[in-house]
């Protein structure tokens, strides 16, 4: 299988839970960048041929690969409570990545794209593998200590938004190598592949731009928790490009609040799930109505209009 010219190549690891979700980031996805040429290529471990046929129906008209993972290395990890093992699904993506593909954008599934990808798909990695934001919820100092590495200011990269340079990871064996420390040393790396990601790439990864991948933590300071990212700082830089629903909140469930969860009600409208996440989280029209007020005017504040 070959790619065109003008395709964007945007992976995804998922499972059947989280198969509305990936239909509604793939919805925004499209929604944001009016005349791009997409191939959306969705790692799985066995999604039905009717879910496959439900996501695709959010992008009407764009290319999909649907690649079944094979890898006993990947199949073997076991689901952490917070931790899918669908997320390991995104070492496999230089095997699948179509001929000719250099570069790929991978997303998780719990977030929604409000800028243009064509524009993070352009951006400059400087030699780097991969380009990433910090991640707003982990201190890089500590980790950094943990593992005798030098500190780095906000050094430690959240992995649900990734530009990766296929080229030169393949050249380093990076993913390889990644699988084979997470087998190895396994309770070692709490945050699992992401973990196993900022040791090998420490220092050695291309800084995107925060709104890339805005995280709750940057948005919302909860008492003791902590966060590395100010309001403050995000509300200097504009509108989010990406929101991330990071940790157990997300706009899904029963009464998980996020001052964003308006954006993911936007753009689950235009998929098939529609009525049954709204039935599953029990979503009046009312509740609804809130999200997108309190959704409006958080990205006001973000705008430096309030």
């Amino acid at each position: 299988m070959t790619m065109t010219d003008e395709e964007i190549l945007v992976a995804f690891g998922v499972d059947l839970a989280y198969a509305p979700h990936l239909a509604t980031v793939i919805a925004s996805v499209v929604a944001n960048a009016p005349g791009a040429r997409f191939r959306f290529m969705v790692i799985h471990d066995g999604l039905p041929d009717e879910e496959q046929a439900k996501i695709a129906a959010a992008a009407p008209g764009q290319a999909f690969q649907w690649c079944r993972i094979g890898d006993s290395r990947v199949l073997g990890f076991v689901t952490r409570d917070y931790i899918s093992r669908a997320t390991y699904y995104r070492f496999a993506i230089p095997g699948f990545a179509p001929a000719g593909a250099r570069r790929a954008i991978y997303l998780d599934s719990d977030l929604v794209v409000l800028g243009d990808l064509r524009e993070l798909w352009q951006a400059d990695l400087g030699g780097a593998p991969v380009g990433a934001v910090h991640d707003g919820g982990i201190s890089a100092a500590d980790f950094a200590a943990k593992w005798d590495l030098e500190p780095a200011d906000l050094g430690y990269l959240n992995a649900g938004v990734l530009v990766l340079d296929l080229e030169e990871i393949r050249a380093r064996g990076l993913f390889d190598t990644a699988l084979g420390l997470l087998g190895e040393r396994w309770d070692d790396f709490p945050w699992g592949d992401q973990d196993a990601l900022n040791l090998l790439l420490w220092g050695q990864w291309a800084r995107l731009d925060a709104r890339w991948n805005v995280q709750r933590r940057m948005l919302v300071h909860l008492g003791s928790a902590p966060s590395f990212t100010t309001p403050e700082r995000l509300r200097a830089r504009g509108t989010p490009k990406i929101v991330h629903y990071t940790e157990a909140f997300k706009p899904w469930l029963p009464d998980a609040w996020h001052p964003l969860a308006g954006l993911y009600f936007r753009y689950l409208k235009h998929t098939p799930y529609w009525p049954s996440v709204n039935a599953a989280a029990g979503t009046t029209r009312g509740k609804r109505l809130r999200h997108a007020l309190r959704t409006s005017l958080t990205l006001a504040q973000l705008k430096g209009f309030l």
